[in-house]
């Protein structure tokens, strides 16, 4: 059996990693898995770029970086990158399988990521063993988180009513990105009030009153890379 993958990210070094480890990672384990065959069948850095792939190839698993490189234009698609993207995948291409790879460890997003219909979500310090494993998993129909990444899935957390929503995470993802509010506005479709005000909840949720709490607190936390 031949499975024909996909890999999107917006850093070449990213993708070129990747696809290296697929050719050097372990043989897989178990009956259906042990006979598969993997070939890459393209990689791209932007969302535009990925639409083309998938409609010009088939593909039957795609390793989705949580960022692409994303601009403003009259295709909306060409802007979307991260949950937005993945449940808009899901919907135009049920039968492809995602593979998010992310440097985010955040227990929402994860559990976003899963939701909106991703089969696998594993971190960049993914081995070629860790990586191998993910594969099997999504070949055989489940789906795979990495055990440090799973731990972090049951600890207790904040209560439900504290955890940000999917817009929320989206807006201060984009801030980190560089972006201000006019431009997020613009890539969700919405209104600059819109937005601010996701960005004033957010800010009330993690218990920050100002832009530098913020960012300090994002920083400290990790949730997202933070452009400089």
């Amino acid at each position: 059996m031949n499975i024909r993958l996909a890999i999107a990210d917006e850093h070449t070094i990213i993708r070129r990693g990747v696809l290296s480890m697929i050719m050097n990672m372990p043989p897989l384990s178990g009956d259906l898995v042990s006979r598969t065959e993997f070939s890459v069948v393209g990689d791209t850095s932007s969302p535009s770029g990925l639409l083309t792939l998938l409609s010009s190839q088939e593909v039957d698993i795609l390793f989705l970086g949580f960022s692409l490189a994303t601009w403003k234009s009259p295709n909306p698609i060409s802007g979307m990158d991260g949950v937005l993207l993945i449940k808009w995948l899901n919907r135009k291409y049920p039968q492809l399988k995602i593979v998010v790879l992310s440097p985010y460890k955040n227990t929402q997003l994860i559990r976003m990521t899963l939701e909106a219909g991703a089969k696998a979500y594993i971190s960049r310090d993914t081995c070629e063993k860790t990586l191998s494993r993910a594969l099997s998993s999504v070949v055989n129909g489940e789906v795979y988180i990495e055990r440090e990444l799973m731990n972090s899935l049951f600890q207790s957390g904040k209560q439900a009513e504290q955890e940000l929503s999917p817009r929320e995470i989206d807006v201060l993802r984009m801030l980190c990105k560089g972006l201000n509010l006019t431009e997020i506005a613009q890539q969700m479709h919405l209104s600059n009030k819109t937005v601010s005000a996701h960005k004033l909840r957010a800010m009330e949720k993690m218990g920050v009153s100002s832009d530098c709490q913020l960012y300090c607190l994002l920083a400290k936390t990790q949730m997202f890379d933070i452009a400089i």
